[in-house]
């Protein structure tokens, strides 16, 4: 079968194999964008190289004769490492994705699973040889992940889910083949993953180049500087999180960092009634407590001409009659 054959569907098709080393044959690689071409091999799939560009990982979400591709409940999909131009490793998975490579050979795959009603699916790592470090199963969909450049660490992200296992990052320790920790990481999803030197963490990175990192533990070492650059673009969400997490009596300097970035998110959202009602509610709560009753009354009139379920009235309304009679209002 030629690539021509595989594109248009109609060459053979093969059964599942189990993962591990290939007789190293030659792979004459056509790269075209983000699709790599071996013809010596039937195979047209996504690819990515290790950091020192001696591997490549192919992979392909779609049975062999390309008639079945994405979801599908069969027809399994394929991947193929290449060691300065041998096929070293070959293998099957149902749905692979995401993958992977070291400049040890390690590789990793997100298996997306063939269709079910279930949100699943499964991390994959593997030695150059193909043989199975360790794979993890996850009872919600797998997001993106991310491998150290020396194959000594991996890390998985899983979508949100009603089970457990949404929205967890979890850590793989490659060399001693095991998982490390697994957690929900506070900042969110990252868009891409760093690994330092020492071995000691991870940095899940954002969008602007942003990194936050967290310890091979899953604790949130640079929460603190998180929580700065949140308040410093205005993010409403995050001031949300801190208020409740910081219940009926937090630090007045909490206090008067959260109104700053109120005051900034109010700033930018012009265009975005939902969250300045938000925005305004939130302030006048914290004006609310630091005892600022005109502030706080202002800011809850805002909100609820903005959105009248806010669920600020009653407040609002104690306010303005404590205001009239010249008392402070009942605070209970």
């Amino acid at each position: 079968m030629g690539v021509l054959d595989w594109i248009k569907g109609t060459g053979r098709q093969t059964s599942p194999t189990e993962p591990g080393p290939a007789v190293a044959t030659p792979a004459r690689c056509e790269v075209v964008g983000s699709l790599v071409f071996i013809k010596d091999h039937d195979f047209v799939g996504c690819y990515s190289r290790s950091p020192n560009g001696r591997y490549l990982l192919a992979w392909r979400d779609a049975n062999d004769a390309g008639s079945r591709g994405g979801a599908r409940e069969s027809g399994h999909g394929r991947y193929l490492l290449i060691e300065d131009g041998l096929v070293v490793a070959e293998g099957r998975a149902e749905r692979p994705n995401d993958g992977k490579v070291a400049d040890n050979g390690a590789f990793i795959l997100n298996d997306w699973l063939f269709y079910s009603e279930r949100l699943e699916g499964v991390f994959l790592t593997f030695r150059k040889d193909g043989s199975p470090i360790l794979s993890r199963r996850f009872e919600a969909n797998l997001f993106n992940n991310g491998l150290a450049p020396d194959g000594s660490l991996a890390v998985c992200q899983t979508c949100n889910a009603e089970d457990d296992d949404g929205d967890r990052l979890t850590i793989f320790d490659l060399e001693a083949a095991s998982e490390l920790a697994s957690v929900r990481p506070e900042s969110g999803w990252a868009r891409d993953y760093a690994f330092p030197t020492d071995r000691q963490s991870v940095e899940l990175a954002y969008d602007g180049e942003v990194r936050f990192a967290y310890d091979l533990t899953g604790q949130f070492i640079d929460r603190r500087r998180w929580i700065a650059a949140g308040l410093a673009k205005g993010d409403v969400y995050l001031i949300q999180r801190l208020i409740a997490q910081a219940g009926p009596t937090p630090d007045p300097a909490d206090r008067a960092a959260w109104i700053e970035g109120l005051g900034i998110a109010l700033s930018r959202l012009a265009d975005d009634p939902r969250q300045r009602a938000l925005a305004f509610k939130l302030r006048g709560s914290c004006f609310d407590q630091d005892g600022a009753s005109s502030l706080a009354l202002a800011d809850f009139d805002a909100a609820l001409a903005l959105d009248p379920k806010i669920g600020v009235k009653r407040r609002a309304d104690a306010l303005r009659k404590a205001r009239l009679e010249g008392s402070d209002p009942d605070r209970s």
